[in-house]
């Protein structure tokens, strides 16, 4: 268990990871392509890298870093990317309804926050004082079961922990893309919390000249708004928008 002792500075400096970091996917990555079993999500993608992989270069040698990303993380950046995004989005939603607390209580069951102090599942057994310096949390497609956090106290405090995605009713999506199109639905659905068109493209899987079109339908139908932030914009859905993606479910 990895214990991280928190002060009311870390509470107020702890925030969420924009992007995956490729360090880390690649590392944790490897991990998998080295064991005899791997978690279900990860068998498809060591069946196919393995078989990609230039022969006779064993699994547990899969070849320089730089050959090992072209194969085992460059295919799969955008899947990576949606998963951060899928769990950034849910993060979001939670500190907007409870605050910093509310943000530590949702990585339960991987982490349990016991004010002042997040109890990690980790395969090591130490604690750590973040001294002021906050805490990042770090989403990764790759991390499975447990967290993981540098040894070295004098490094920057990052949290490595696996990427949750948001859970949709499958059902109330085709009804969704029965009544607006799978596209519009896709991209209402994902607009659950505040995105850019940027995410909302990854999430939905098309380009951002068609996530622009349509986005100007369901501004225009009241389902959606757009609120400038920096050099970007936001995209979240409004009430309207929202009450008709939960009526699809019921």
């Amino acid at each position: 268990m990895l214990r991280i002792h928190f002060t009311d500075t870390d509470l107020l400096n702890t925030r969420v990871a924009t992007a995956p970091d490729l360090r880390w996917e690649l590392v944790l990555s490897l991990r998998h392509l080295r064991r005899r079993v791997v978690p279900p999500r990860y068998m498809a993608w060591r069946r196919d890298v393995v078989a990609r992989m230039p022969h006779p270069a064993p699994a547990a040698h899969p070849g320089p870093p730089d050959a090992y990303r072209e194969v085992a993380v460059d295919p799969y950046w955008e899947d990576i990317r949606t998963s951060v995004d899928g769990d950034r989005a849910l993060r979001i939603r939670a500190l907007l309804d409870g605050g910093v607390n509310g943000l530590l209580r949702s990585y339960a069951p991987t982490m349990r926050w016991l004010p002042p102090t997040l109890h990690v599942r980790s395969a090591v057994n130490r604690d750590c004082d973040l001294r002021g310096r906050g805490l990042l949390l770090q989403p990764s497609y790759f991390c499975h079961g447990t967290g993981h956090l540098p040894e070295d106290p004098d490094e920057p405090p990052v949290l490595v922990h696996p990427a949750a995605q948001p859970q949709s009713d499958p059902a109330g999506d085709k009804v969704l893309a029965r009544l607006m199109g799978a596209t519009r639905a896709g991209i209402l659905i994902a607009a659950g919390t505040a995105c850019t068109a940027g995410e909302l493209a990854r999430r939905v899987g098309v380009s951002a000249p068609t996530v622009s079109h349509h986005l100007s339908a369901l501004r225009d139908a009241g389902l959606l708004r757009t609120v400038p932030h920096g050099t970007t914009a936001l995209h979240v859905r409004t009430r309207t928008g929202s009450a008709l993606v939960h009526s699809s479910c019921e």
